[in-house]
């Protein structure tokens, strides 16, 4: 005999049926889409959250490194994976912050694509400069900038890299002209800056930290708004003279669009509570990372003010638009 259920008795079993999923989550191993290569700070930083985030869950958590493209070739994989709840992602500012500004015709969309779950770390930007040029405040920096229009250089890990995109917000503010020398990745900048080829960088904490202490560059400044636990010692640029000033890295956790808010309630409240870890956080700051801990909300709006800040940035100093390869 066939049997016709009325409209509101299938809400009712949906509104049964959904709760009951989200409990029961997960039942199966978790991937953890890093839309970046193996042994770089976001692939540390998953393998940590992964480790951990599995023993709580008494699911395995699985991290698949999908680098290529600026983060594009993983940041589509994730928003094309089920919203089920058994993909995740590992993400970071450029992926999610500076790229809809940066490519055209970008194949994911940071707001619709996505459901935020957790920032985990902010990475600080530490201004170096070679010893050579022998200052040691970043108000000698400038001034040396202003009578020297165009002639101090700084490298970044690429057009459109946050390195680069901080030092053209510090142009702006501070109103000099100095040349960019964008590198493939950081690591032959950081050599030229030490042997004096390029006259600054700013870069990650983690990357420059090592040359910092045994005293091969010289650290001005940090652009976070406090001072870091690593470089106590080290202003940061809003308390030398530019209030406001923040440019910083970052790590957070997002998940496909449209996955159960009961299972992304749960992830957060577990993962804020993997980053409260003495020893997690230790570990993070050793890696030159600050931990971070917010609602999922939150995280949400610290994209969206971290997206339309760079997105002013990018059109202020001209930056051209990258087409995806």
């Amino acid at each position: 005999m066939r049997r016709i259920f009325s409209l509101p008795l299938l809400i009712m079993a949906l509104a049964v049926v959904t709760p009951a999923q989200a409990d029961n989550y997960p039942e199966k191993q978790i991937r953890m889409l890093v839309p970046a290569s193996t042994g770089g700070a976001a692939d540390t930083l998953a393998r940590l959250v992964s480790r951990h985030l599995g023993d709580r869950l008494g699911q395995p958590v699985i991290v698949e490194n999908k680098p290529g493209g600026a983060a594009i070739l993983g940041m589509t994989m994730l928003a094309n994976a089920p919203a089920d709840g058994y993909t995740i992602g590992l993400t970071f500012a450029g992926a999610m912050s500076i790229n809809p500004s940066m490519y055209r015709n970008l194949s994911y969309d940071p707001v619709n694509s996505y459901d935020p779950v957790a920032l985990l770390a902010i990475s600080p930007l530490v201004l170096t400069v070679n010893n050579q040029l022998g200052v040691s405040t970043l108000a000698e920096l400038l001034d040396m900038a202003r009578k020297n229009p165009g002639k101090l250089t700084f490298g970044s890990a690429g057009t459109g890299s946050t390195q680069h995109l901080s030092m053209e917000l510090l142009k702006s503010v501070a109103g000099v002209d100095m040349m960019h020398v964008p590198y493939k990745g950081s690591a032959g900048a950081v050599i030229d800056v030490q042997s004096g080829v390029l006259s600054m960088l700013n870069e990650n904490a983690i990357t420059v930290m090592p040359h910092i202490l045994n005293g091969r560059m010289t650290a001005l400044a940090v652009g976070t708004q406090k001072r870091i636990t690593p470089l106590p010692d080290v202003p940061t640029i809003a308390e030398s003279g530019f209030p406001g000033y923040t440019a910083a890295g970052w790590y957070g956790m997002v998940v496909p669009k449209g996955v159960d808010p009961a299972i992304v309630k749960r992830l957060n409240s577990i993962v804020n509570d993997i980053i409260s870890q003495p020893e997690v956080q230790e570990t993070l700051q050793k890696q030159g990372m600050e931990p971070a801990i917010e609602t999922a909300e939150a995280f949400g709006q610290y994209i969206q003010q971290e997206r339309d800040k760079w997105a002013r940035v990018i059109q202020s100093a001209k930056v051209p638009l990258q087409d995806l390869r």
